[in-house]
């Protein structure tokens, strides 16, 4: 059996979780469930230390986060090994390896090499975290966890706001004038207003489903749309619904509405790509605000040196003079974000070339068909719908317009949040094979 595989058990009701701990101490399971509760709450507590101390937060946030992943696994260390767990191990390891040859090939090897341990390292925690996840009741405060913080990640981009412009009605032109004041004051808005939506989307992962968790997330898109002059979350998350409204309809048993969805997506593809390829390139540069540039930019370099890449953060190196000067917020971009390139696959290509692009394919891939084969399988431990996909889907469409995430710089929360979504969705495949070991006549089961 393997992470691909739904374990049906017809001897026990649907939707049911028998109690599987591997210390039945009452103290071990608070101290379990305020360690996994202290994950999602510091990703969320870093936006404010950041906004006071912009330069000091990154090591604490490092080391908290690998700790308390650490400390999870070792709390839960008896549960045994679930082939959806030896797969998470195999494709990690796997992507470490490959991005420890381009590290070794790259210019800046040392620089590189200080990237490649922070990816490691988040690695790591992302594989702690699958194992803990696999205890119910510790999933459960989990995902209530990211649930709050992004709440607690709404309501600072409020406080901002109402700190800096007052209470106003934002305007487009006046939050897009707060968005570049909150630049200038380390409040980096379109990275936190992500991460709320994005943390929120994982949170519904772990919980069962209700119209009030469903509605939290209506003002946390206003939020993060309307207070921070930002289009992306809205347009991103719209490219999400109508993707999986696709794959839904594609996967209809009525041949009309299968047939209509396939025109529809058809018709929309070949518009994005008329769109793309007739618009003039200042139409272009203005409505991706200066980020064609730094594409362009980025697909220059990795021709230079496809199979190895120049290696972890090497835009730093070269990226404003490769600029063409003719359009000043893409300067600005590539001077004072510290967001590279402004696309996490193009960033990849970049600087770890076509064997680093393997890496990221294989946990992308691991991703993606574990997401789908949660959303569309019938499971007998946990009932997920279709929240693992739409979020998967809205993590991977947004790698378009921004680096952190999958494949970032292991350094900011949407790094971390995009790991823990992994674990989450691998950890339900383990949860299925704890069920079914469960019900086996020697159940190798957590107590022992």
């Amino acid at each position: 059996m393997n992470n691909s595989q739904a374990i049906h058990a017809s001897t026990a009701p649907a939707w049911t979780v028998p109690r599987i701990e591997a210390n039945p101490k009452f103290s071990v399971l608070i101290v379990s469930g305020l360690a996994s509760a202290a994950i999602p709450l510091i990703l969320s507590l870093y936006w404010i230390g950041f906004w006071l101390a912009p330069a000091s937060m990154g090591l604490p946030l490092r080391v908290s986060i690998l700790g308390s992943a650490l400390f999870l696994a070792f709390l839960w260390y008896r549960a045994p090994l679930t082939h959806a767990e030896v797969n998470l191990f195999r494709v990690l390891g796997t992507a470490a390896v490959l991005l420890l040859v381009t590290t070794l090939t790259a210019t800046g090897r040392s620089h590189a090499f200080s990237g490649w341990l922070k990816m490691v390292l988040l690695f790591v925690a992302c594989a702690g975290v699958a194992r803990s996840l696999r205890h119910p009741a510790t999933a459960r405060v989990f995902g209530l966890s990211l649930l709050a913080g992004a709440a607690i990640m709404g309501l600072f981009i409020l406080f901002t706001y109402v700190r800096y412009v007052g209470f106003v009605l934002p305007s487009f032109k006046s939050a897009r004038e707060f968005k570049g004041m909150a630049l200038m004051l380390a409040v980096p808005l379109n990275s936190i207003a992500f991460a709320s939506v994005f943390s929120y989307l994982s949170g519904l992962c772990l919980m069962p489903a209700s119209r009030l968790l469903v509605a939290l997330g209506v003002p946390l898109l206003a939020i993060s749309t309307f207070f921070t002059g930002s289009r992306a979350p809205l347009t991103i998350l719209s490219a999400s619904i109508f993707v999986l409204l696709c794959i839904n309809g594609l996967r209809s048993r009525w041949f009309l509405l299968q047939a209509a969805t396939a025109l529809l997506a058809a018709a929309a593809a070949i518009g994005g790509i008329a769109l793309l390829t007739l618009s003039p390139d200042k139409d272009l540069d203005s409505a991706s605000e200066g980020r064609t540039h730094l594409w362009k930019a980025g697909l220059q370099k990795f021709s230079e040196r496809p199979l190895f890449g120049f290696g972890y953060e090497s835009w730093r190196d070269d990226l404003v003079s490769r600029l063409p000067g003719e359009y000043g917020l893409t300067y600005d971009l590539a001077k004072r974000l510290g967001g590279g390139y402004h696309n996490q696959y193009i960033s990849i290509l970049a600087e770890q070339g076509l064997i680093g692009a393997a890496a990221a394919s294989f946990v992308i891939w691991l991703m993606l068909r574990s997401s789908w084969l949660l959303s569309f399988r019938r499971w007998a431990s946990a009932e997920t719908h279709q929240w693992p996909l739409f979020a998967c889907l809205f993590l991977l469409l947004r790698a378009n317009f921004e680096v952190p995430g999958l494949f970032g710089y292991a350094q900011e929360p949407v790094d971390y949040l995009a790991y823990i979504f992994l674990a989450i969705v691998l950890s339900r495949f383990s949860v299925e094979e704890d069920y079914a070991r469960s019900l086996a006549p020697r159940a190798a089961g957590w107590v022992s």
